[in-house]
């Protein structure tokens, strides 16, 4: 029998991001209930993406940012898709190229219009992580 994992709440102080409401609201208006790398999706399962470190900035830059699907957001934060910015396709890593939800996004085209802005922050993001040291 299995013991029972320990649950429960504890108080804790926590940072939260200012004006991320607002920032989200100005990318649904931008482009749509769509992310940016899989296409349209509900609202509700759009996340406003920053294409930098916002820990690192803590400012909204205009045109730095993307509606990503959660799961998406998710591997993007982590690196493991990025957008090449020699090619401007989409890449993910090896690891994710045996689930085809994520497989059919290599080699394709970002689904909404890149402004040159957002093409520099996504080639930063591509130093930050793909480029080899």
């Amino acid at each position: 029998m299995r013991k029972p994992i320990p649950g429960g709440h504890r108080m804790a102080n926590v940072k939260t991001r200012q004006g991320q409401p607002a920032f989200r609201m100005q990318l649904l208006k931008d482009h749509g209930q769509v992310c940016a790398f899989t296409g349209p999706a509900p609202a509700a399962a759009l996340q406003a993406a920053h294409l930098y470190s916002y820990a690192e900035e803590s400012e909204h830059h205009d045109w730095g940012g993307l509606l990503l699907r959660n799961d998406v957001h998710s591997l993007f934060d982590r690196g493991q898709i990025a957008v090449n910015p020699d090619t401007g396709l989409i890449e993910v890593d090896d690891e994710l190229l045996g689930y085809p939800t994520y497989a059919g996004l290599h080699g394709s085209l970002p689904l909404v219009s890149l402004r040159p802005e957002h093409e520099v922050w996504l080639a930063a993001h591509w130093r930050n992580h793909r480029t080899k040291p």
